[in-house]
């Protein structure tokens, strides 16, 4: 092996550069040219710094939150107003129901109620018609069965023709 060319368990050594002059104050160039020297490799897997958050990145990161709190709060809520708001339909429509079953049931009250007032009108007619017809049926059969003769069947027989008319 040569000297120039390091191996892999050999230390590199340095190459000296030859140092050139330096330029006089009039060039445009006064400085010396640095030496160079030989470059690192980098390593395998450096190892990174704790990456620092910067306020504007701590900001973003807060907005980016809220802004995902509140789109899933609006989903939340939106879901509870679409659920309220079928459970309303559907309220409302049990409400139509039953105010056309019970318009329904006072149609029937009414109509029972009309039905009643004609029975009751009917039954004090027929309570009169058996007031009279009761005093009728007393004259016939008084005259009938009590076996009256003469004078005293002549007076029941009037009595059974007023009472009867």
């Amino acid at each position: 092996m040569s000297d120039h060319y390091p191996g892999p368990y050999r230390q590199p050594q340095q190459q000296q550069q030859p140092h050139l002059p330096v330029q006089s104050p009039r060039s445009p160039i006064s400085q010396p040219i640095p030496q160079q020297y030989p470059q690192q490799f980098p390593q395998q897997f450096p190892q990174p710094f704790p990456q620092q958050w910067q306020p504007k990145q701590r900001a973003r990161i807060v907005l980016l939150v809220a802004c995902v709190v509140a789109f899933a709060t609006a989903g939340v809520f939106g879901a509870l107003y679409i659920g309220a708001d079928s459970g309303h339909d559907a309220a409302v429509a049990r409400l139509a129901e039953r105010k056309s079953q019970l318009a329904e049931v006072r149609e029937r009250l009414t109509t029972a109620a009309a039905a009643q007032d004609s029975a009751e009108t009917r039954n004090s007619d027929l309570e009169a018609e058996k007031a009279t017809l009761t005093t009728c049926v007393d004259a016939v059969q008084h005259y009938l069965w009590d076996g009256l003769e003469g004078t005293a069947r002549d007076a029941a027989v009037d009595a059974m023709f007023t009472a009867c008319q």
